[in-house]
């Protein structure tokens, strides 16, 4: 009868060896599924690989701005031309999105439908690149000969670091602009799919990009 008896207790022992493996098989994948970084964590550091600088160039516009007439007045001072001119240039605008902080953000990601949503901070635009080259002038109610002319572009042009922050003024404005909002949206959808498929593994059926006012 001893003999048989012992089975009862080795039973017991072999049933809690078996929970126990059970129990540290389960805290081991709790702990691997911690450990795992979330999909706004993934986004911050593949954001950070794509743009160290933090800051997420999603559009660039190329664009006709009309100098201020503070600016004009300045480089007909600087000429000594007594006139009325329009000094205009063509720059290249380049919209961003701040991704130095991601608390800012909400991203989500649905397996089932494979859709991307993301909510982004408020966008900025960077200081005009002006094109130097394009810059014109034209005379209103005065006739200025051409070396007079030329004088003046070569001098707006010497002056295109404060020329681009008086059209800056005017950048910063068309981000209310429907369209430029519309580029922006589009320009981080695109990014949204190529994260997908390097940090995610998938190619997303859908991406929806929500702007602070939408």
């Amino acid at each position: 009868m001893r003999r048989y008896g012992r089975f009862p207790v080795l039973l017991v022992f072999l049933a809690l060896g078996a929970a126990a493996v059970l129990a540290g098989s389960f805290f081991a994948w709790k702990a691997a599924l911690d450990a795992k970084p979330t999909v706004l964590e993934r986004w911050a550091l593949y954001v950070e690989n794509l743009e160290p600088g933090q800051k997420l160039v999603v559009l660039s516009s190329r664009q006709r701005y009309v100098a201020s007439k503070e600016f004009a007045a300045k480089v007909l001072a600087i000429v000594r031309v007594k006139a009325s001119v329009e000094l205009s240039a063509w720059a290249d605008v380049f919209y961003f999105v701040d991704a130095s902080d991601p608390s800012l953000w909400t991203i989500a990601w649905n397996q089932k439908t494979r859709a991307l949503s993301i909510s982004a901070p408020e966008p900025g635009c960077l200081p005009p690149a002006v094109r130097t080259d394009t810059i014109e002038i034209s005379a209103k109610g005065a006739n200025l000969v051409t070396n007079t002319v030329f004088k003046l572009k070569e001098e707006a042009a010497r002056m295109k670091d404060e020329l681009s922050a008086d059209l800056a003024l005017r950048a910063r404005a068309t981000l209310s602009d429907a369209t430029v909002r519309a580029g922006i949206r589009e320009g981080l959808a695109g990014i949204g799919r190529s994260f997908c498929v390097a940090a995610l593994g998938t190619e997303p059926r859908e991406v929806f990009v929500k702007l602070p006012g939408d």
